[in-house]
């Protein structure tokens, strides 16, 4: 039995680990190496699929395990039925995060009852319902700053439920954003004010604000790409197609976000113009609230759009006109990364940046199904 198992142990540590990215819209099966501390793709492919939701009034159901798991199957194509390794990313919405700052004695404790009482009074399952990851950031005086992402027991069981169908075998994992910061901490020239970062999604937006040390805060806002769709299809009566047209395709948000008058002509604008000011308004919201926790920031040096909101043209000229804080696209803040050779011609950095990213935490453990908080 000994021989069998080292044996197995060799098959494990020899075979390749990629990266299994369950969009909210697309499945994502990506495999890559570093060279010159630069991902390249030698694998990539994709699946556009409406079968991963998130019901606000069900936040532990994910998605449906059958249909995902013969999506991964025809993706993954495994042959000679050997089984395929992989680091699994899913949705930010899938999680629920949040952050305690605790007496720095308290550090050297166990920081679980803290956390859990803190999730108890924020999250909308019972505590036992999650799986809790947590992180300790820097000491500022005498308390300890504590991040955490839990993950309902539910989805991480219909992950592996899917996972197990299709022949694969999930090694970690870990929220969209997680392989998104380590690309920009990676790869962008980063200044010594914070900067913010904006994932927007299908259902939901992921607000980061980082600087050189790492992640200082992440929040979800409750906004995606989607909620524009909604309100062009209810406001000029046209079907999703048509809409999907208008919002990625026609001419939407000048390039001149202050020609009100010429922006108010476009019809469509009209039909998105109160679900956008929310949106601004929200991050609005947030960089107040970390500027009044942080006193002493006396600003923000850039805004970071990706997503498939921000393939949304012009979006980054209205936020920098709106919010006063200089905006672009991902794929303009790291072109290095965007000029790659290999990247599919029909995605963009701007959605394939958590991929991406995540081939910066390899290799990943074959021994460990536990690394929610890979950052």
């Amino acid at each position: 039995m000994s021989i069998i198992d080292n044996i197995t142990e060799w098959l494990l540590s020899v075979s390749r680990v990629s990266t299994l990215d369950i969009d909210s819209s697309c499945l994502r099966w990506v495999y890559g190496s570093m060279n010159q501390q630069t991902p390249a793709l030698q694998t990539f492919r994709s699946l556009q699929t409406n079968a991963v939701h998130l019901a606000k009034d069900q936040p532990g159901h994910l998605f449906d395990s059958n249909a995902l798991a013969a999506l991964l199957s025809s993706m993954v194509a495994t042959k000679y039925g050997l089984e395929s390794h992989a680091a699994v990313i899913l949705p930010d919405q899938a999680f629920h995060f949040g952050a305690i700052s605790v007496p720095a004695a308290a550090g050297r404790a166990s920081l679980t009852p803290l956390l859990q009482r803190d999730i108890q009074k924020t999250a909308p399952l019972p505590i036992n319902s999650y799986v809790i990851k947590h992180e300790t950031g820097k000491s500022k005086g005498s308390q300890l700053y504590v991040q955490y992402c839990a993950l309902p027991i539910t989805i991480l069981e219909e992950v592996q439920r899917a996972c197990e169908m299709a022949r694969i075998v999930p090694v970690s994992v870990q929220p969209a954003f997680v392989g998104l910061i380590k690309l920009l901490m990676r790869h962008q020239s980063i200044s010594e004010h914070p900067s913010v970062f904006l994932h927007i999604g299908n259902e939901s937006t992921t607000m980061g604000i980082y600087d050189k040390a790492g992640l200082r805060t992440i929040n979800l806002l409750d906004f995606g790409f989607r909620r524009l769709l909604q309100s062009i299809i209810e406001g000029l009566e046209c079907d999703e197609s048509t809409a999907t047209q208008a919002l990625f395709h026609e001419p939407l948000l000048l390039d001149d976000p202050g020609a009100s008058d010429a922006q108010n002509e476009i019809p469509a604008f009209a039909a998105i113009e109160t679900p956008l000011a929310d949106f601004l308004q929200k991050i609005y919201g947030q960089l107040l609230l970390f500027g009044s926790e942080h006193p002493e920031e006396n600003g923000y040096s850039k805004i970071v759009v990706s997503g498939e909101g921000a393939l949304i043209k012009n979006l980054d000229r209205l936020i920098t006109f709106n919010l006063g804080i200089p905006a672009s696209v991902i794929s303009n803040e790291l072109k290095d990364i965007s000029e790659l050779t290999g990247l599919p011609a029909d995605e963009m950095l701007e959605t394939l940046a958590p991929a991406l990213g995540s081939l910066l935490l390899q290799p990943a453990r074959k021994d460990r199904f536990d690394r929610i908080m890979a950052a």
